[in-house]
């Protein structure tokens, strides 16, 4: 294939993941218009369905989008008419496979896309394959956006996080000058582990604006290759929003280990449901004494607090909690449509073994069969996810967690007729 007709076939690509992404739009919605060559097919797009007769108004992140909007006759409005957006369509540098966590702002438009991504309902991000990786940072840079004023300390202290931060320039040699007249820091990273973390220890260096780092926000990626087009749903689309996960399992069973696993892939809120109990229930089970269920109803009402409280704010978040009967996960579940059972099912000795080489916690390995006596595993209709941690023998809490964000945001083929030329 020549190097023409290979630019070709990616323009097919992107147009056909441009069209599936612009479907999602209905009308009177307020539709962010991201920026960068991919976008550019989905505001193409959409001035043709605005033609047949869609009605929306769009938020553009730059001017190019402003100017690229016009031109397909799609009616523009701003924060100041409109607080909220239903739905943006934008780019990514970089995805990662199961969070689809992203890097972003290769076009320059960083801090415009992340005010709208944060003002957004659904973040719709459309991209080629070569985009997908197992971890952020593996091709491109993170960029970030600062003021100009003390850039050189604000580089310095950017490479004390272990970045190779390094100033963009323009085609011409000048420093690259952003939508809102700042600059641009491309920071490399020898791959991103904590990426939520990240995103945060960036925020706190005076001198920046913000990252390219969007951490749980896109739901869904379309993703464009020579197969055609696929949809990928996040860990978040599986019932409602916010989502919250409640880990459960007897003792030993590794839920607050996967757990946080979970929490730093996702950069969602964590709450160990042990630290809930009353003083009395943690006394009774540093004597080695079992609780009754008239115990556990304050500390179950206590993780439901915390639940409720996670919705209110209408942040995601993660709680282990061992809810070994049907009759405890009614209480802390209920009727709460965005909530999510994950459970770690394991054999007496995997958990025997796991409790072996636990130290300092209040409940001691004497209490285990009292627990798998109570334990009642969880029925279809509760619609829990089952994580067997015994099959395949040896995994890391880090591969469970993985498995989990695979299973809550699995992927499916979108149906599409655009064959890539040749």
């Amino acid at each position: 294939m020549t190097a023409a007709a290979a630019v070709n076939n990616r323009d097919v690509l992107k147009r056909a993941a441009a069209e599936a992404a612009v479907k999602l739009v209905e009308n009177d919605m307020v539709v962010g218009l991201g920026s960068g060559s991919t976008t550019a097919f989905a505001i193409e797009a959409l001035g043709r369905r605005q033609r047949d007769g869609l009605r929306f108004i769009g938020i553009p992140t730059s001017q190019r989008a402003a100017d690229l909007a016009k031109a397909a006759g799609i009616p523009l409005t701003s924060f100041g008419e409109h607080r909220q957006i239903d739905l943006t369509i934008d780019g990514a540098d970089e995805v990662e496979r199961g969070t689809l966590n992203l890097i972003k702002g290769h076009s320059g438009a960083l801090l415009h896309e992340k005010i709208v991504a944060a003002a957004t309902r659904q973040l719709v991000i459309i991209v080629e394959a070569t985009k997908l990786v197992d971890q952020l940072g593996t091709n491109a840079p993170v960029p970030v956006e600062v003021i100009a004023f003390g850039l050189e300390a604000t580089q310095a202290a950017l490479g004390v996080l272990g970045a190779d931060a390094r100033l963009r320039r323009s085609t011409a040699g000048q420093p690259f000058v952003t939508e809102s007249g700042n600059r641009i820091l491309d920071c490399k990273f020898d791959g991103i582990a904590d990426p939520a973390r990240l995103e945060e220890r960036i925020r706190h260096i005076v001198g920046v604006i913000d990252s390219g780092l969007f951490i749980s926000r896109a739901d869904p990626v379309f993703v464009a290759d020579a197969s055609g087009i696929r949809r990928l749903n996040s860990a978040r689309s599986h019932r409602g929003t916010p989502p919250i996960l409640v880990v459960m399992g007897v003792s030993g069973s590794g839920k607050t280990t996967v757990a946080k696993e979970l929490a730093l892939r996702l950069g969602w809120a964590f709450e160990e449901g042990d630290s809930l109990h009353p003083a009395v229930n943690i006394a009774k089970m540093h004597a080695g004494i079992p609780l009754t269920d008239e115990d556990r109803l304050p500390w179950l009402k206590n993780v439901a607090a915390w639940i409720d409280a996670q919705r209110a704010r209408k942040q995601p978040g993660i709680i282990t909690c061992s809810a070994l009967k049907r009759s405890y996960r009614q209480i802390i579940i209920g009727d709460r449509p965005e909530v999510r059972l994950v459970y770690l099912r394991g054999g007496k000795s995997l958990i025997a073994e796991h409790l072996a080489g636990r130290h300092g916690h209040f409940m001691p390995p004497s209490l285990l069969q009292s627990q798998i006596d109570t334990l009642e595993e969880p029925d279809p209709s509760e619609d829990a996810l089952i994580i067997d941690e015994g099959l395949p023998p040896g995994r890391t809490p880090a591969q469970i967690a993985g498995e989990i964000i695979h299973l809550l945001g699995a992927s499916a083929t979108v149906v599409s007729n655009v064959a890539p030329t040749r």
